[in-house]
């Protein structure tokens, strides 16, 4: 699976099959065991997955599926429980967690789900067996070790795995079913039943990651197929170091080995083709901190374009989205770009995070602001969505660097307010917090309440405009991030996806009929001229809060007034966009052109 187009020596990419070859021995697989989890009869191990933060959105969580998948391999039975965060979601999870009889419970532990995770398993293990066990995995657990064993509002765990969680997963299970001797078992942190809590030393990851077996869809089918995208990962690990962001990488490395290791691509594109022909199902999500990593390098984009290249080669209509780092995006990779773009490529994330150099010096990020600019141009020159990572307000912002990300966000995503008003969340195991901690800035109360917005500002006066800022979405996101009621500026920010994906897929579909491309680029003509009103909308707005801030004459008032207002632009916006969307379906079709490929499912 080659992509020869890729082999020129300008743009720095060669033959994966010219380079030398070394053959090496076929590592051991330490996912295997000896142990039959089948008798005396089949262990049962359940899964709750929150629904908060990223699995809103759509709720497949790829960490589980791959354990489940893995503990499957074993002779284990599993199940995963989604708990949806409404009204009774805990309660009817709860039901269904007993009514399987577990012995063993799987939490995997974000930031975001903190709140709801503490009360949710407190009311878990009261309605279990106290034989049942309890074991977390996930950022948190892999940051905090003993800490969170050690933290009264987690006393419902029994153990945690701090980093990679395949490996010690397995020989949890074998010391849980046969032995219950914890002491050799890779990465994990436990409670003695004296109430000591001990840290074992870190393992070795899984040496290669085709070793993995593909993830169990299990979320995909509990929903019945409706879900936005599934969930891939090629790589772990990440060459970045930014000092907000505690996923594994440069300035956070836990497990010993590789800083960064890949699937094969062959191995990725065999299950994509499986998912595709299986599910009857064609959108995806690529869930690696940066597509292109390492750093960039020649043998990196080889890589992605040799995915690309296999998914055309292969027949399969997909789409999918990616993560990419801006420093690794030149004028020589228009043809990479091209390259993905007809592989099914129609978003890209990218970590932007400031308008600022200063602001990007702070947060480590190895891009300029030239870099974003250019980046953020080759990839929507390319017909490719660019969505941002963005961080407006955190401890040491000045008004000269919020006035430099304003003006970079009206350049180039003035229509999305959100952006502009963002706040940083701390996540344990980032630089920033233990910075914050050094400088007195971090809250007292931390460690124990994990709250992402526990920490001081050095001007008073953008604390005020952050709070404010915040207090727009109303008074529970301004003071916990928490969504009650999801304002129109959080629903237009996930549209304006959705409408982009919509002309995108028709742009492609209708390359070859003259009156369909009229259509479409009419409609985009009048999406483009809304989206200004709301980047003029939006820059006063900010600006107007940013000069209030600075004279100190900004309070809480000024939203409780504003909301209201911004509440009726937003949503008559949102109307005026889904005409426009609702007008090309209606030519389109008078035109007699489908639009069955557009569709998020084959089948659809």
């Amino acid at each position: 699976m080659q992509s020869a187009q890729f082999t020129n020596a300008a743009a720095g990419l060669i033959p994966l099959t010219n380079l030398a070859q070394v053959v090496e021995e076929p590592a051991a697989n330490p996912l295997h065991s000896a142990v039959d989890f089948r008798h005396p009869r089949p262990m049962r191990v359940c899964f709750p997955v929150l629904l908060d933060g990223d699995l809103v959105m759509s709720s497949e969580h790829l960490g589980v599926s791959y354990l489940v998948a893995i503990l499957r391999n074993l002779g284990a039975e599993c199940r995963v429980v989604e708990v949806k965060p409404v009204v009774g979601g805990d309660e009817l999870a709860i039901e269904e967690v007993v009514a399987f009889a577990p012995d063993l419970i799987g939490f995997s532990l974000t930031t975001v789900t903190v709140s709801h995770a503490t009360a949710f398993g407190s009311a878990l293990r009261a309605a279990l067996p106290e034989q049942v066990a309890f074991l977390a995995g996930g950022p948190l657990a892999t940051f905090l070790g003993s800490k969170l064993l050690d933290n009264p509002n987690w006393a419902f765990l029994d153990a945690l795995v701090r980093g990679e969680g395949d490996v010690p997963l397995v020989r949890y299970v074998e010391a849980f079913w046969d032995h219950k001797d914890y002491t050799t078992v890779p990465s994990l942190s436990w409670r003695e039943s004296s109430g000591v809590v001990i840290d074992n030393p870190i393992g070795k990851p899984v040496p290669e990651l085709d070793m993995l077996p593909e993830p169990a869809r299990d979320q995909f089918e509990i929903n019945s197929g409706k879900l936005p995208y599934l969930r891939l990962a090629t790589t772990r690990g990440c060459t970045a170091r930014c000092t907000f962001c505690n996923a594994p990488h440069a300035g956070n490395k836990v497990n010993p080995g590789k800083l960064w290791r890949a699937r094969t691509p062959d191995n990725i594109v065999d299950e994509i083709e499986r998912l595709y022909h299986r599910y009857n199902f064609n959108t995806f999500d690529f869930v690696d901190s940066t597509f292109e990593d390492p750093g960039g390098a020649p043998f990196a984009k080889q890589r992605i374009a040799d995915i690309a290249q296999g998914i055309l080669d292969r027949g399969m209509k997909i789409y999918y989205n990616c993560c990419m780092q801006a420093k690794n995006w030149h004028e020589e990779d228009k043809p990479l770009l091209d390259l993905l773009y007809r592989s099914g490529l129609e978003k890209v994330l990218i970590g932007i995070e400031s308008g600022s150099q200063i602001g990007l010096d702070r947060w480590k990020k190895k891009s300029t602001v030239e870099d974003n600019k250019r980046a953020i141009e080759l990839v929507r020159g390319a017909g490719i969505y660019v969505a941002f990572g963005f961080i407006a307000y955190h401890p040491w912002s000045t008004f000269q660097e919020i006035r430099d990300n304003n003006d970079f966000l009206r350049q180039y995503m003035g229509h999305n307010l959100r952006r502009y008003t963002v706040r940083l969340e701390l996540y344990p195991g980032a630089e920033a917090v233990e910075t914050l901690r050094a400088e007195g800035k971090l809250h007292d109360d931390f460690d124990v309440s994990l709250n992402a917005l526990s920490y001081d500002f050095e001007d008073p006066r953008v604390l005020k405009l952050s709070n404010v800022s915040a207090l727009l979405y109303g008074e529970k996101y301004a003071e916990e991030g928490i969504i009650e009621k999801e304002p129109a500026v959080f629903e237009f920010e996930t549209y304006d996806i959705v409408m982009h994906t919509f002309m995108s897929r028709l742009r492609r579909s209708v390359l070859d009929s003259p009156r369909g491309l009229e259509i479409l680029e009419a409609g985009e003509a009048k999406a483009t001229e809304l989206r200004a009103a709301m980047s003029a909308f939006n820059y006063a707005l900010v600006s107007e809060m940013t000069d209030l801030a600075e004279r100190e004459a900004l309070d809480d008032s000024y939203a409780n007034a504003k909301r209201p207002e911004l509440e009726q632009f937003y949503r008559q916006k949102l109307s005026e966009l889904r005409q426009v969307q609702l007008g090309i379906s209606m030519q389109l079709h008078r035109a007699g052109l489908s639009l069955r490929d557009i569709q998020f499912s084959k089948g659809a």
